[in-house]
């Protein structure tokens, strides 16, 4: 049977544009590989072969179209060994294959254009796509690499086999075989066509083999690199099912944050855990994740087990693992550094408590100590200059000023000297057993001119047995100074009650309540606040800093007692102080 050499052109040439459309597919797909890119140039050059074949038939362009053909399956050759050299990132031969190229070309287009010899010409063509045969075999087989192997081999085989059948042609065309004509029916042409049909898938599908092998090899070594990532890391990873939370992996560290051991672990879900703290956070997280594919550094409270609470920085992202969509957690655990955060934060605020106060501290020296100062310099300066002829009253009403003046000087410079050591941690705390009621008498005797000069009367309602376990010294201060206050704001003929009583649990809670002005509510909430400015002159334009109650709240908060105030402007004030019981004997 004879077979027709154009039918098995045109089959040639549908292979080729088959393999057009596989390494145009290749190259879309993998573009990051160097070698497709070459092999679809050799798909290419082969359907430009073709044409020039059919064109062969027009006498006109008989020559051009010889010489392209030939041209086209030559570069077709040269194309492939770059591709597979580009594609096992190496450089090609590009020495030896100009040197054949040259060898070719020039011997070639003499006998196309100057002495048609279609003999001769078919030995050059069938000695240069043997010679770059045998170079890709060789550099396929020194190159290859064990992921490609398969693949590598097959592609040499043919690439041998390619080399051979080119060396036999030129053989027998070189003892004497004939070849008449590229369209004549002879054996040596119709064996060309059936080995370059041959050849040409086996190549298609060896190349195509190892682009698939290399992609499998590389998806090995992502998985083998995961892996190792997965449980080397130092963050926590957790891979569950979008949807239900079911948990598919996590890293060993999960398991060493956590507590948890495998087997309570893989199979559950993340709500059989209770691992959100707050379940509306893991809405929220997931809900950002939907949006937007990823989620970074969500900040949530985390539950271990036994009810072990960190705060994690968590980051995730939707990815596809067995064809189903898996969401990625990695959580960072920074319990540790909220804490530092925090104690900076409060370190910070203290900081600024502490300036803020220092600045009260000084404007009180330089403003509130500075006026009374004044007050007592400008008296003892009109007794100097004017005692010899002063009558005895006014004598007697400078005396009593003066006294005043010193008493407040006094009474400033303890508060300040306490309010000093406190600050400093230097306030000595000694709490003891007291009699209440004549520390309270003791304390009144002091203010004694101050209540008969505004005409206010003054009620003690504190039983004789009645105990206190308190710094003596504090307690003075702090009786001293509620009184004080409480004068200092009652208008004149005003009164003043300071009782005291002991409560069932053995606490002892005093009051000392006054008939005075009265203090807004806005005061309230800033009247044991250093840092605010609480001070008001009295009835009588009493001088007053709002020193001696941060002084009483900072006595009553050693004894881990309370201090609250009452009151509503024009009718008076009453403030509570608390004290513990004592340790029992």
């Amino acid at each position: 049977m004879r077979i027709d050499v154009y039918t098995l052109a045109i089959v040639l040439g549908i292979i080729h544009a088959i393999q057009f459309v596989i390494f145009l597919t290749e190259f879309y797909y993998h573009k990051n590989y160097k070698g497709p890119g070459w092999w679809l140039l050799w798909s290419v050059t082969g359907l430009l072969g073709f044409i020039f074949l059919v064109t062969r038939q027009i006498k006109s362009v008989e020559s051009i179209s010889i010489f392209g053909q030939n041209l086209m399956l030559v570069l077709a050759t040269v194309f492939i060994y770059i591709g597979i050299m580009r594609f096992l990132e190496k450089r090609e031969r590009s020495n030896v294959l100009l040197i054949i190229f040259l060898i070719f070309i020039i011997p070639f287009s003499y006998y196309v254009f100057i002495d048609d010899n279609i003999h001769v010409r078919t030995i050059l063509i069938w000695l240069t796509l043997g010679s770059v045969s045998f170079l890709s075999g060789y550099d396929l087989y020194l190159y290859r690499t064990k992921s490609i192997a398969i693949a590598a081999n097959t592609c040499i085989l043919v690439f041998l086999g390619h080399g051979i059948f080119a060396a036999s042609k030129v053989i027998l065309l070189l003892t004497g075989s004939e070849i008449n004509h590229v369209d004549s029916p002879q054996f040596i042409n119709t064996l060309s066509y059936i080995e370059a049909l041959i050849i040409t898938v086996f190549w298609t599908y060896a190349l195509i083999m190892m682009i698939n092998q290399r992609l499998t090899a590389e998806m090995e070594r992502a998985k083998d690199h995961f892996e190792v990532i997965f449980h080397t890391t130092p963050d926590t990873i957790l891979i569950s099912s979008l949807s239900e939370g079911s948990i598919t992996n996590v890293n060993d560290k999960f398991y060493d944050l956590s507590g948890y051991k495998p087997e309570e672990v893989l199979g559950k879900t993340i709500f059989d855990l209770n691992l959100w703290f707050d379940p509306v956070d893991r809405e929220n997280y997931v809900s950002q994740i939907k949006e937007h594919g990823y989620c970074f550094d969500y900040e949530a409270v985390l539950q271990l087990k036994e009810g072990k609470k960190i705060v994690g920085l968590i980051s995730g992202r939707i990815i596809n693992l067995n064809e189903k969509l898996q969401l990625i957690s990695i959580i960072r655990d920074i319990s540790e550094r909220k804490k530092r955060e925090e104690l900076t934060n409060q370190q910070n605020i203290q900081l600024q408590i502490i300036n803020t106060e220092k600045d009260k501290f000084f404007s009180i020296i330089a403003h509130d100590l500075k006026g009374p100062f004044s007050t007592f310099l400008g008296l003892t300066e009109i007794m100097a200059d004017k005692l010899p002829t002063l009558p005895i009253k006014e004598v007697i009403k400078l005396a009593g000023q003066m006294r005043d003046s010193a008493r407040n000087l006094f009474g400033l410079l303890e508060n300040l000297l306490q309010w000093s050591l406190i600050k400093r941690g230097m306030a000595k705390f000694n709490p003891e057993k007291i009699v209440l009621n004549s520390e309270i008498q003791e304390s009144t005797l002091a203010y004694l001119d101050a209540l008969q000069k505004k005409q206010i009367s003054i009620l003690l309602k504190v039983s004789e047995n009645t105990m206190v376990y308190a710094d003596k010294n504090m307690l003075r201060s702090l009786i001293r100074n509620l009184l004080s206050n409480a004068i200092k704001f009652t208008h004149e003929k005003g009164s003043v009650k300071v009782a005291a009583e002991t409560l069932p649990d053995n606490s002892c809670l005093i009051t000392v309540q006054d008939t005075g002005v009265g203090i807004s509510k806005k005061m309230q909430d800033d009247l044991f606040k250093f840092n605010t400015n609480t001070s008001r002159k009295g009835t009588n334009g009493e001088l007053s800093t709002g020193l001696g109650l941060v002084l009483c709240k900072e006595f009553v908060s050693m004894h881990n007692g309370e201090l609250w105030v009452e009151s509503k402007e024009g009718e008076g004030s009453a403030f509570n102080v608390k004290l513990p019981p004592g340790p029992s004997v």
